[in-house]
């Protein structure tokens, strides 16, 4: 039975929300970068501490238990409170700025009207003294920076919506297919391409598109993966690889002769872009002005 609440109690709580939140054991090895028998000992050792069984994983998939749930529950109730115990903190000295932890994919720059440097604008504007801290991270990454409070909001495309965290809908980025200067393609008209030409073409899978867009009806030879844009553009100018990239981001290299976009007409398909925070916290006021701002930067893009 748990006598008292330890740093290593939090922590494997956090571990324990994680997975939940991954939807199990495997799932969550990449976001929290921890091995599989790693993962399992922490949450053995969380249930030894607590004295009952969290979950149950096996053949039939991982399931919670009845406490389980219960504790997962008590555990976001946990992180808005410490989160209003913070910003009560920050309010007690009125000479200290506060900070905001922001997180975003990468290369959102060129899309019109620039959605991120015009939050920062404003906000800096608001509150001038404002501490801003900024990374760019993957789409996962940036989920489990907002579970686990080390960023305050995040600004992305994501392929699902987890529990714990609140999905602010912005607005739409347009996504192509794009093949390199080299590749067999890149020099034949999009009337002349057959099923054959881009199905058996070497595809760059980045892992961010939506399960109801598109390309997920297209039957794509992925033979490579890359977790950011530029590592996509780079494979695909390579001039070996067909892959999606952003139309804001590719244009540039489109009309240097570096890339081209391959049948517009019928792979073209929008993602859309969303900011995330964590369920129950507090906001901050200069949360509240940024994310004004982010809606006001998607009402002009619109």
């Amino acid at each position: 039975m748990l006598a008292n609440l330890s740093d290593i109690d939090l922590k494997m709580l956090r571990i324990f929300c994680s997975i939940v939140e991954a939807g199990g054991f495997t799932a969550a090895q990449v976001p929290l970068n921890t091995s599989l028998p790693r993962l399992s000992v922490t949450v053995r050792d969380l249930e030894t501490r607590l004295g009952y069984t969290l979950c149950r994983r096996g053949k039939g998939g991982f399931q919670l238990t009845e406490q389980g749930a219960q504790v997962y529950a008590a555990a976001q109730e946990l992180y808005a409170d410490m989160e209003r115990f913070r910003q009560r903190l920050v309010l007690l000295n009125a000479h200290h700025p506060e900070t905001l932890r922001v997180g975003s994919l990468d290369n959102l720059i060129t899309l019109e009207p620039a959605p991120l440097p015009y939050a920062l604008s404003k906000l800096r504007e608001a509150i001038p003294d404002t501490r801003l801290v900024l990374q760019v991270l993957t789409a996962e990454g940036l989920e489990q920076a907002v579970i686990n409070g080390d960023l305050d909001l995040a600004i992305g495309v994501f392929d699902h919506q987890l529990s714990g965290l609140h999905y602010l809908e912005l607005f739409g980025e347009e996504q192509n297919l794009y093949c390199g200067r080299g590749h067999p393609v890149f020099e034949r008209a999009d009337s002349t391409l057959g099923d054959a030409d881009i199905f058996t073409a070497q595809y760059v899978d980045r892992g961010l598109v939506v399960e109801n867009r598109k390309p997920f009806t297209f039957p794509f030879n992925s033979v490579s993966s890359a977790a950011s844009t530029e590592a996509v553009a780079s494979l695909v100018a390579s001039g070996h690889f067909i892959g999606y990239l952003p139309t804001h981001y590719a244009d540039v290299l489109v009309a240097r002769g570096v890339l081209r976009p391959i049948w517009p007409a019928r792979f073209a398909y929008h993602a859309t872009c969303h900011c995330i925070t964590r369920q129950g916290s507090a906001r901050s006021a200069s949360m509240e002005i940024f994310i004004d701002a982010l809606l006001d930067a998607a009402a002009l893009a619109s």
